[in-house]
């Protein structure tokens, strides 16, 4: 499964709460109507060196995602997302199996 990872700036912190809030309740929910992600996390980059968030998405295949980029939703998404934020570096690759995940989680 191919994985993308964007580095993200914000344009100004400022726009650090609205953009949380943006991805919490707006950017998530929307891929749920994008069938090619498979899985889509935000982490947020503690004071870093011209890098705010960066974001992990795992997709069914490049050309499932490239499909979906062309739809209105996912239009919409990047309309919001330029009004607060940069696309820095990125990069995909894919997954050199089988990985390793824990399942329960440590208390």
């Amino acid at each position: 499964m191919p994985v993308l990872i964007d580095r993200i700036r914000l344009r100004s912190i400022d726009h650090r709460a609205a953009f949380i809030q943006w991805v919490q309740e707006v950017d998530y929910a929307a891929c749920q109507d994008l069938p090619s992600v498979q899985r889509f996390r935000v982490f947020a980059c503690p004071g870093g060196d011209g890098l705010d968030f960066f974001e992990i998405v795992e997709i069914s295949s490049l050309d499932a995602f490239a499909a979906d980029t062309s739809s209105p939703l996912f239009q919409s998404l990047v309309a919001r997302f330029v009004q607060l934020a940069e696309l820095g570096e990125q990069f995909s690759g894919d997954l050199l199996e089988p990985g390793f995940e824990r399942l329960e989680r440590l208390a």
